[in-house]
């Protein structure tokens, strides 16, 4: 009888493992850059964004997703399943001159998904490393890689502080366009070309809405209802945003993939608005984004700065509605993961939660806490209701705030709530405890003052180059710039 009831045990495990090998989806993650809360029809209703709002009104929106505050932070964060303070990211952006990266021992999802079985590919900003060859998509579990490695580029001319960056794989590229068109192009020609007998992983990262506020004028004219001119050419950035995540969609539908396609889709932080560094003095980020009810933007432990809109949909297996489970983007390493039968085995402890029962039960969320930021000047989380945030820098100062009772956080508790700011306070010092050096600021220390030793391509700058003379044989790339006045 025993052998008998193990041999049973043995066979349904078997048959479910099939039955859910048979029944994986093809998982696509649409990452807009720094885009504002009510930049989305669906939210704001001043730009219109059709096709994500289709998404959105089929899906589950997640009403409490947080992210980091800053584009390398948090695509490290999903990536690996951790926190950016576990390996040294939690410091800034890895900018176009930084010669680090996400260490080669952190596991991604991308790798896990690969030995799973999934055909992988990344299409848009990395922004994970590029210094070394072993930083680079195609060497960190993708089969294919098209876009920028730095992020930080002229969306026309595809270039930024060192020079050309527009990469197809490991080879430069000479594709004319601008950006979000070219990257929602080629992910619809991913999904044209595979195989839909097997599963799919695609990551598509747009470089929109970053600045430079730039947008063909054929986007730009769609929003002509907008006065701000800034606004107007950031919405035109939405816009064509949007119709990439159109021709995404339409391609799935032509390769009959759409009905078993989990989408995945938020922002990698909050949109860029002014607003001041922890210190108080200088403005550290200009742009055209709404952030709606939320303080601050990009770069901000506030509000404005780490939640962004968010929703996921599987057609025919998630209806329409929300979650207001407390959800950060760790917790997508390993819910895709258990969606995806993949295996969870790390070699490093997952800080992400399975939110997939929060998220189509309507379960509380499995977590409680999420340490929104651990750095060296400034901490940030959020427990339950409240959200303390403590900076260091001169002058010091202690904010907490009731968010559900206080989504602008304009009413500092911290005074009337010591007990609450202790208690807070040493779950940050524990996070604090485990953080890793800072990569950023390592390299600051080290004083680097000569070029570093890789190359992303000729640096206009050094070569008397005055333009990208590939921009001007096109002339349906007109540009509508914010960021200078017209002549």
């Amino acid at each position: 009888m025993v052998v008998r009831s193990v041999l049973a045990t043995l066979l349904f495990t078997c048959l479910c493992a099939v039955v859910q090998a048979a029944d994986r989806p093809h998982i696509v993650v649409l990452m807009p850059d720094d885009l504002g809360w009510q930049d989305l029809g669906y939210l704001g209703k001043e730009i219109r964004t059709p096709h994500i709002d289709a998404l959105a009104d089929g899906g589950i929106r997640l009403n409490q997703f947080y992210v980091q505050a800053q584009s390398s932070q948090t695509r490290a964060a999903l990536m690996t399943g951790r926190y950016p303070m576990r390996y040294g990211l939690q410091t800034l952006s890895i900018g176009p001159r930084s010669a680090y990266g996400l260490p080669v021992e952190e596991r991604t999802l991308a790798q896990a998904l690969k030995e799973s079985g999934y055909r992988t590919a990344f299409v848009g900003k990395w922004q994970l490393g590029h210094a070394k060859p072993e930083f680079r998509p195609t060497r960190r579990g993708f089969d294919r890689f098209y876009g920028t490695l730095a992020g930080e580029i002229d969306h026309v001319r595809k270039a930024g502080a060192v020079g050309p960056d527009w990469w197809r794989d490991e080879k430069p590229s000479k594709d004319i366009g601008y950006d979000t068109t070219l990257i929602g192009r080629e992910a619809a020609a991913v999904i044209a070309k595979h195989d839909a007998s097997q599963p799919l992983f695609l990551f598509v990262s747009f470089n929109a809405p970053a600045a430079p506020i730039q947008a063909p004028k054929e986007f730009v004219d769609r929003n002509a209802h907008i006065r701000d001119e800034t606004r107007r050419t950031y919405a035109g950035m939405v816009t064509a945003l949007d119709d990439a995540v159109g021709e995404i969609t339409t391609a799935l539908a032509k390769k009959g993939m759409a009905a078993n396609t989990l989408v995945v889709f938020h922002s990698d932080n909050g949109g860029a608005v002014p607003h001041k560094y922890p210190t108080g003095d200088g403005d550290v980020a200009r742009g055209g984004a709404d952030n709606g009810p939320y303080r601050d933007g990009q770069g901000s432990l506030h509000e404005g700065g780490v939640r962004v809109p968010a929703f996921i949909k599987w057609a025919g297996r998630l209806d329409g509605g929300y979650s207001n489970a407390l959800i950060h983007v760790t917790d997508l390493y390993p819910t895709l993961l258990h969606i995806a039968g993949a295996k969870l085995e790390q070699r490093k402890a997952l800080d992400g939660v399975d939110q997939w029962s929060a998220i189509t039960e309507s379960k509380p969320s499995p977590r409680e806490e999420i340490p929104i930021a651990v750095e060296d000047h400034r901490a940030a989380i959020r427990v339950g209701d409240w959200k303390l945030i403590l900076f260091t820098t001169l002058p010091a100062r202690v904010e907490l705030y009731d968010i559900p009772h206080d989504q602008g956080e304009e009413d500092n508790a911290a005074d009337r709530n010591p007990t609450i700011v202790q208690d807070l306070g040493a779950r940050l010092q524990k996070y604090a405890w485990d953080m890793a050096p800072s990569k950023h600021l390592d390299e600051l220390r080290r004083a680097r003052t000569a070029d570093l030793p890789f190359v992303l391509g000729p640096n206009p700058i050094r070569h008397g180059a005055t333009a990208d003379a590939d921009s001007r044989k096109d002339p349906s790339l007109t540009v509508e710039r914010a960021d200078r006045p017209k002549q």
